[in-house]
């Protein structure tokens, strides 16, 4: 088998950027190369589908029980501005291999797929690989659609083990996503007064993530609350919104905004937009978002990250990560919103399938537990910020844990992933799984 930087500088190389907003959706010849030149020679039996233009593979071993599922994502989110190197060509610097989503999530794909035969050899147990290319817009078309199947060829499996993480830490909750379109229409006032513009900056502490589910008021600015907080505090009137916005989920690393302010005497009459006016004034509420939620240890995230518009309407979109599936409440805030900052809006809301939580006491959380201690790695379940494939199959009571390499910037300029960390995820999925097949024999002691 290649090495995992063998199959990671490939699965760069393919530009597989994911954004509905701009029609942007992956080719499905990354599928190919990973069917094709590694699990094909290997005996494992493939099913290539797609849904709404959206590809994904499923690659399995049938034999004994139990049935590991070995689950990731190669699409990723656009480039965006601001990459010292080619995005889609794996640059090499000392400990660091720098590429649109080798942290997230190529790399760690690249580490299970290096593992193909070791599976195949090590025991009888039915192994399934199964790769999506639609994670960043959702997953339903992708990891949503992949229980129907598990059921027809009879391989529903009993564990499931995610790469989608970084940190080399154990992950057992996640928060339940929700994307949310305002569509405003245009409402154009004049008022005399003088133009101005401003541009307004993303600030994250120590250049951590763009990735919104990871945005913390508390230490990072975002760009928008900047901006928000300008013209409602001094009432400048706004006539045009431009920004660096790759995607709703992926905070803009600037906007520019002009705005009137208005003056009575001496001074031009100018057009503003009262809607997105008003809208941008309240923007600012983002930050003290009262929805019931159960605990979080990342709280209730709110924010406006993509902005276009299109046929005299502005649509705004927005992020929400909550530890929630209560959409009556969520759609509640949302009507609130809009008729306390007096703006017309049509809502769209899109929630995602619920939260993700594995009970502590479970066989593979345990088993998870042991194999980190073995590793020296820490050893305590935790909880991350972003959302994850793991939650087409939490919610049906499936155990699923996340584990992934070391690396930075995800969802930003010059993402990478720390090289040596992926030995040691491959020998986390090892030995994991040596471990899991142990436990249908341990059961019948």
């Amino acid at each position: 088998m290649p090495t995992p930087l063998d199959i990671l500088k490939r699965l760069v190389s393919y530009p597989t950027s994911n954004n509905p907003k701009e029609n942007i959706k992956p080719k499905k010849d990354i599928l190919n190369y990973v069917k094709d030149e590694l699990l094909q020679p290997l005996d494992y039996q493939s099913i290539l589908f797609e849904e709404n233009d959206y590809w994904s593979i499923v690659s399995y071993l049938k034999r004994n029980t139990p049935t590991i599922l070995f689950i990731g994502h190669c699409d990723v989110v656009p480039p965006g501005p601001n990459w010292a190197t080619d995005p889609f060509s794996l640059t090499i610097d000392e400990d660091k291999a720098y590429g649109r989503g080798t942290a997230d999530m190529k790399g760690a794909v690249s580490v299970m797929l290096s593992l193909a035969e070791f599976f195949k050899e090590e025991s009888d147990s039915t192994v399934i690989f199964a790769i999506n290319l639609d994670e960043e817009s959702g997953g339903k078309n992708g990891a949503g659609r992949l229980m129907k199947i598990f059921e027809e060829k009879g391989i529903v499996p009993d564990y499931i083990i995610n790469g989608d993480a970084i940190g080399l830490q154990i992950v057992n909750r996640r928060r339940n996503s929700y994307a949310i379109t305002l569509q405003l229409p245009e409402v154009i006032r004049t008022v005399r007064g003088r133009k101005e513009s401003k541009i307004f900056k993303t600030e994250i502490a120590g250049n951590r993530t763009m990735h919104a589910a990871y945005f913390m008021r508390e230490i990072d600015i975002h760009c928008m609350d900047e901006a928000s907080d300008f013209i409602r505090e001094n009432s400048y009137l706004v006539t045009e919104l431009k920004g660096a916005f790759v995607k709703n989920n992926v905070l803009p690393s600037e906007v520019s905004i002009k705005y009137i302010i208005p003056e009575e005497e001496g001074s031009e009459m100018w057009e503003y937009d009262e809607n997105l006016t008003n809208f941008l004034h309240s923007v600012t509420e983002f930050k003290d978002v009262d929805i019931p939620s159960e605990p979080s240890a990342y709280g209730i995230n709110l924010t406006f990250n993509y902005y276009r518009n299109e046929n005299d309407l502005h649509l705004c979109y927005l992020d929400l990560r909550i530890m929630s599936k209560n959409d009556v409440e969520i759609e509640k805030y949302f009507d609130n919103f809009v008729e306390s900052s007096k703006i017309k809006a049509k809502i769209d809301l899109k929630g995602s399938i619920g939260p993700v939580e594995t009970p502590k006491e479970s066989p593979l959380i345990q088993k998870s537990i042991k194999v980190a201690q073995a590793m020296n790695l820490s050893p305590e379940p935790i909880e991350m910020g972003g959302a994850t494939d793991s939650r087409w199959f939490s919610y049906l009571g499936i155990p699923t844990i996340e584990f992934g390499p070391l690396g930075g910037n995800v969802h930003g300029s010059n993402e990478y992933v720390e090289i040596s960390s992926l030995e040691r995820v491959s020998k986390f999925y090892q030995k994991l799984y040596i471990e899991l097949t142990k436990v249908v024999d341990e059961g019948k002691k």
